[in-house]
């Protein structure tokens, strides 16, 4: 085995962990909740969340190129497609050999334009020290791959004007490869479509004593953050954070193309020394903290979407807790 393969060039923060991005604190922006959405965040589940951050975690490595990756992949394309999903798979190459897109799509029932709504996140992990080296990936990223599935069990139990488009991607921890091609790949009528992609990477780390998340984007991604901000201040007790210096996860490639994307990520997320290492265990994942993100996530998207009614029992999410 080659250094360059034993060795792995990582692509979120580790690398980047002492360059502190410029950050704003934006006062607390706190609205009468919307029944609607209040109903639609009681849906999530934090006992059917640990189950999928179990699931995802149990193999000692999800290496963009390994076997592993690939079981947890059929693994999130079955709970997709039982929830009543359209799964695709599409190859991304990483170096001399393949990892993979997971996509699935639930349509919207809106009579005019639908527009496309996207929560993504990364399902693979890495050791930088060697590929041969455990790599449990549990806050980098199960947290957010387990979060999208969370999200995908909900917003398959309503009905809605637009579109549900759920990403999980490989080769994120070589160089954003999978967002990258998946980006390059769509149409421009695809782009003119999208509404907002909310990308999920490390959301289950308590770094600090308030649980917080950082809200990170780009020009085009404003209005997208001042609805988390909002959501967070209503529906949350989540410290915000927010950052106009995108970098290091799969919203990037959104905002490079103009679209408007943002990573929601645990506060202090620099704090996280354990990330690219053996060390980041599902043992050091605070799930009562993931939950609440993904209530913030879950009411912005969920405006996105177009709240309809409820499906009745038979075509709902299978329940998980």
């Amino acid at each position: 085995m080659s250094t360059a393969e034993q060795h792995e060039q990582t692509c979120r923060r580790s690398a980047v962990l002492r360059a502190a991005p410029t950050v704003e604190h934006p006062p607390v922006v706190r609205s009468t909740p919307d029944p609607e959405i209040a109903a639609l965040l009681s849906s999530l589940s934090q006992t059917r969340y640990s189950r999928f951050l179990s699931a995802i975690t149990a193999p000692p490595t999800r290496h963009s190129r390994s076997p592993e990756f690939w079981s947890i992949m059929d693994f999130a394309a079955t709970e997709l497609e039982d929830a009543g999903y359209t799964v695709t798979r599409t190859p991304v190459r990483v170096g001399a050999g393949s990892s993979a897109n997971l996509v699935a799509h639930l349509p919207g029932h809106g009579t005019g334009t639908r527009h496309l709504v996207l929560a993504t996140a990364h399902l693979d992990s890495v050791n930088e020290a060697g590929r041969s080296l455990p790599a449990p990936g549990a806050d980098d990223n199960a947290s957010g791959s387990a979060g999208v599935l969370e999200l995908g069990a909900v917003l398959a139990g309503r009905s809605w004007d637009n579109d549900v488009v759920l990403i999980l991607f490989g080769g994120e921890e070589q160089g954003l490869l999978g967002s990258i091609e998946y980006v390059a790949a769509l149409t421009s009528e695809e782009r003119n479509h999208i509404s907002a992609v909310i990308n999920m990477d490390m959301i289950g780390r308590r770094n600090s004593a308030t649980p917080g998340v950082m809200i990170e984007g780009g020009e085009k991604s404003q209005t997208l953050m001042n609805d988390l901000v909002a959501a967070a201040g209503t529906y949350t007790h989540l410290a915000v954070a927010t950052s106009l210096n995108p970098f290091a996860s799969d919203h990037v490639p959104f905002i490079d193309a103009g679209l408007p994307a943002v990573l929601t990520i645990e506060a202090d997320d620099r704090a996280n020394t354990d990330v690219h290492t053996d060390r980041d265990t599902i043992d050091t994942v605070d799930p009562s903290l993931a939950m609440e993100i993904l209530r913030m996530n879950l009411a912005v998207l969920a405006g996105r979407l177009g709240v309809m009614a409820k499906q009745n029992a038979n075509s709902s999410a299978p329940a998980g807790g």
